[in-house]
């Protein structure tokens, strides 16, 4: 029974590490004064089984990339104290996780914007695409934190950004070239 013991202990000090990338910034979610949008591979799963016009090759090229995420979180704010502990929720997530790296920063027009990913099946792909933006955006000093879990094809997640409109993420079209 000791050895039982021993490894419920280990799975219980080991699941907070695994289920990291998932609560790491959830507490953010309910806050007063943050902007969320969360959708999860229930949404994407929807959305694959809508009737779409399946011949059109843009239409299917989007329904692959969504059908290959697990979860897209956005979390935005504009008060200061909420900022300083989502930068902070940045900054620990990131300097505790071994396998995220820096992808690229942007620093442009009163925004600084930090790209990381965790290693995907091949160089096109990640596991884990997260943005954290600081700075102006339409004239108030914003903080926005995206981040997308899934197989991410880097070469087709702007287009989906895009069209979430998301603030800071016109930079990852760069992405093919600041990779090389």
């Amino acid at each position: 029974t000791l050895m039982k013991k021993s490894l419920i202990l280990i799975a219980l000090l080991v699941a907070p590490f695994l289920a990291s990338a998932q609560n790491a910034f959830d507490v953010f979610e309910d806050q007063k004064d943050v902007t969320s949008f969360v959708a999860t591979k229930n949404m994407f799963k929807l959305l694959s089984k809508m009737d779409f016009d399946s011949n059109d090759p843009e239409v299917k090229e989007y329904l692959e990339l969504v059908n290959s995420l697990d979860n897209i979180k956005i979390f935005t704010t504009d008060n200061i104290s909420v900022a300083s502990k989502m930068n902070d929720a940045v900054s620990k997530y990131v300097s505790a996780s071994s396998s995220l790296s820096e992808l690229m920063r942007v620093k442009d027009d009163g925004k600084n914007i930090k790209f990381y990913s965790k290693e995907g099946k091949d160089t096109n792909h990640v596991s884990e695409l997260l943005m954290h933006l600081t700075g102006d955006l339409d004239g108030k000093e914003r903080t926005v934190i995206m981040s997308i879990t899934g197989n991410i094809d880097l070469k087709k997640v702007s287009k989906l950004t895009k069209d979430l409109n998301v603030p800071g993420t016109e930079e990852l079209k760069n992405i093919d070239k600041k990779k090389q």
